[in-house]
Formats: structure tokens, C-alpha cells, sequence
């Protein structure tokens, strides 16, 4: 589920690439068929549950993701959007309530190391006057469902760390779709594990907290999570999916169950936070970001450190979850006293471990040590050796 990438395209017209990343977000936050009287935009939203229908078939759903995922050093902050892992490639995506269709976005892969020449689609859709969101990376837009009629639009060309991407965009006038019925397919290649859908859903009521808000879209504060949003046979049934495909291995277990992009709390280590560099608003590169949060796929017992600096390993070290102590330190209970705090093993990589301290309300130093065999577990060690020496400062 691509997401943010460096973007060379920002250094030349930030403002303009800024605004183009962000627009379909404005557009479903403001009821993008508001014209429409009739429309879902002009709807009040009911009572739960929005969806009634799954959006693809359970046996080609191979698993599904939280809200607020982190992945560094690609998605390094909280995402704002959940996944559908597929089994089948072509596989049927379905509405799973009734929507609006407002916009298709045609995203075409110019240079590619895996899908050059390659074009799939996304459909923004309107719930209600409050709810919209979206469905990333299909391979084909059902037939019921007519091309923009104004043709495809505002079209942009922009290279990503690996790609070379044209994107495109058309309205739609008025398309309703029921639950149930085809929005398109996806799965285009399970050798090449091109088998994601995107899901996002935002509710313009929601307001998730972050310290430094001019840093993110809009979207970021309204993203809610899809799958609580189903009837409950149907959101049990998707429960069933959910899994981390980074770590297999992990059962999922705690609450919030599917994740939460609430990450911030502001004066303790807990949230995202940026190198002293990061002086422009998010608009796609998020290497220069770090987020210390409870681990989404077990909130209660296990911490993860997503870090993208390369001097902090570009990776997401997940580590058991202390209340007590200096090892393994929930975040929010880490605040500006003085002391260094010790993070690892995680138990993909032994050989990592993250000491860090804050020493302000809003500064951060934080320092990667490898393990060596005289000292193999340093959050083992003397908290007396613990040094700070070679810590790089991260800001709110």
C-alpha cells in the first residue's frame, strides 16, 4: 500500500505539489457533490453501521490492516487509511454501503521497477454529509460505473525514490452504488505482490490530536477506521483477516483493534516527531520523521519505534511494553526528567537497540546502538553506561 515517497517534483513547486497531494482529501472533506441535493452529501449520517456488505469476498481476502500503521522508513508516520490484502488476483472490490462516486483518479506507473506501464484506479466516494473516503489501487473500474464525462484532468507527472508515476482525475455527476455492487477489481499480481487495496474513510466530525498540526493534511486529524463501521457479523468476519503482513508471526490482541492515528502526547516521548530540518508542511517524504508509539497490532503489550533515519536504522523496531523502569518505557510516561531511556531487543532484530531522553517539552535525542559481543543487549546493561554520544535531536 504505497503511500508517501520522496518526491522530486516538491523541491521544484512545493506549494503546487503540496496542493495536488492534498486535493482529494479537501474534496472529500468538503462533500464533493454538494451540488447534488440529492446526493450523499446532502444526507445526515444515520445511525451505525454505515456498511452492510464486505468489500470483496472473505475467501479472496487474504488479510487486513489497522488504521495508523507504521512501516518505516515508506510509511513512517501513522497511515491514514487500512488495507485489503488480496488472495485473488482480478478480484471483485464491492461497495460496502451505499455511496456516492465523486471522482476516479487514473494513476499510470511511466518507470517502474516492478509495474512500469502498468494503470490503476481510485474511487472517492461520499457516505454521507460526513463520511467519505476511498479505494486505492484497482486494476479496473466496473463497467456500471461511467468514465468522467469531462474526460481525465489535471493531470500530473511526478518521481517518487523508485517510480515515475502520471495521475489524473475526473468527476463524476451523481453515480449512487449500492451495497453490494461492484465498484471494480484488484489484485494485479501476486508474483510481483501487487495485491493491495487501499481503504480509507475520514469523518469530518473527527479531530485526532497531533502537537505540530500544521505539519499534516487534513485528513490526517479525520481518519477513522473502515472496518468498525460494518454490521457486526460482517465486522467480525473481517477481524478474523486482520494481521500484520510484516510480522506474520504476530497474533493480533488489545484495543483500540484496528489501530488509531491518536499517537501525540504532548510533553512525554510518545508521538511523531521530525528532524530540526523538517520545516515545510508533509508532502511526501517522510525520512525525516520518526513515531514512538504503542505497537497497533498489540497496543497493550508491545511498543514500536518507527524511525526513517538511516542513522537510526530506516526500520520499526517493536519491543515489549514496560510501565515501569528505564527499558521498554511506555512513551507517554517518558517526559523531560533527565534520564535516558533504553529500547530492545525486538526480536526480528536482536542487534538493534534505541536509547533515548527528552530534554525539553519539544526536543527529542534519540541514538541507534548495534550490539557487539562484549555488550550484545546494552538495555542490559549498567544504565550508567548508556550514552547519548552521537544522538542526532528530533523536534515537535
Amino acid at each position: 500500500m504505497p503511500k508517501r515517497s520522496t518526491i522530486s517534483a516538491r523541491r521544484r513547486n512545493p506549494a503546487r505539489r503540496l496542493a495536488w497531494l492534498l486535493a482529494p482529501l479537501a474534496m472529500l472533506l468538503s462533500g464533493a457533490c454538494a451540488s447534488d441535493p440529492t446526493g450523499a452529501a446532502a444526507q445526515a449520517c444515520g445511525a451505525a453501521p454505515l456498511f452492510t456488505a464486505l468489500p470483496a469476498a472473505l475467501s479472496n481476502i487474504e488479510g487486513i490492516s489497522v488504521i495508523g500503521g507504521i512501516d518505516a522508513p515508506g510509511h513512517t508516520l501513522p497511515t491514514d487509511h487500512a488495507g485489503i490484502f488480496l488472495s485473488t488476483e482480478g478480484a471483485t472490490v464491492f461497495a460496502p454501503g451505499t455511496m456516492q462516486i465523486t471522482t476516479l483518479r487514473r494513476t499510470t506507473y511511466l518507470v517502474s521497477p516492478r509495474r512500469q506501464g502498468h494503470t490503476d484506479f481510485s474511487a472517492f466516494f461520499q457516505i454521507c454529509n460526513a463520511v467519505s473516503g476511498w479505494f486505492g489501487h484497482l486494476s479496473t473500474i466496473a463497467p456500471t460505473i461511467p468514465t468522467p464525462a469531462g474526460g481525465w484532468k489535471n493531470c500530473q507527472t511526478y518521481s517518487t525514490s523508485s517510480e515515475t508515476v502520471e495521475s489524473c482525475e475526473g468527476t463524476l455527476d451523481g453515480v449512487t452504488v449500492a451495497a453490494g455492487q461492484p465498484v471494480g477489481t484488484s489484485g494485479f499480481s501476486i508474483a510481483l505482490g501487487l495485491m493491495s487495496v487501499d481503504f480509507g474513510l475520514l469523518d469530518s466530525r473527527v479531530n485526532n490530536n497531533y502537537v505540530a498540526r500544521w505539519r499534516y493534511p487534513d485528513g490526517t486529524f479525520r481518519a477513522i477506521c473502515a472496518w468498525d463501521q460494518f454490521d457486526a457479523t460482517n465486522k467480525a468476519a473481517l477481524y478474523t483477516k486482520l494481521s500484520n503482513r510484516s510480522r506474520p508471526s504476530t497474533v493480533p490482541a488489545g484495543e483500540p483493534r484496528c489501530g488509531t492515528m491518536v499517537v501525540d502526547v504532548a510533553g512525554t516521548a510518545k508521538g511523531v516527531w521530525a528532524l530540526p530540518s523538517e520545516t515545510q508542511p508533509l508532502a511526501g517524504n517522510e525520512t525525516g520523521y520518526i513515531t514512538l508509539a504503542n505497537y497497533p497490532y498489540r497496543p497493550q503489550d508491545e511498543l514500536a519505534l518507527s524511525v526513517a533515519p538511516t542513522t537510526l536504522g530506516a526500520m520499526v523496531g517493536v519491543v515489549s511494553r514496560a510501565t515501569t523502569g528505564r527499558v521498554n518505557r511506555a512513551f507517554e510516561q517518558v517526559t523531560n526528567d533527565g534520564l535516558v531511556y533504553c529500547y530492545g531487543p525486538d526480536v526480528l532484530w536482536q542487534g538493534r537497540n534505541w536509547l533515548l531522553t527528552l530534554t525539553s517539552l519539544t526536543t527529542l535525542k534519540i541514538r541507534m546502538v548495534t550490539a557487539t559481543v562484549a555488550v550484545p543487549n546494552i538495555c542490559a546493561a549498567d544504565p550508567g553506561t548508556w550514552s547519548m554520544d552521537g544522538a542526532i535531536s528530533m523536534v515537535r
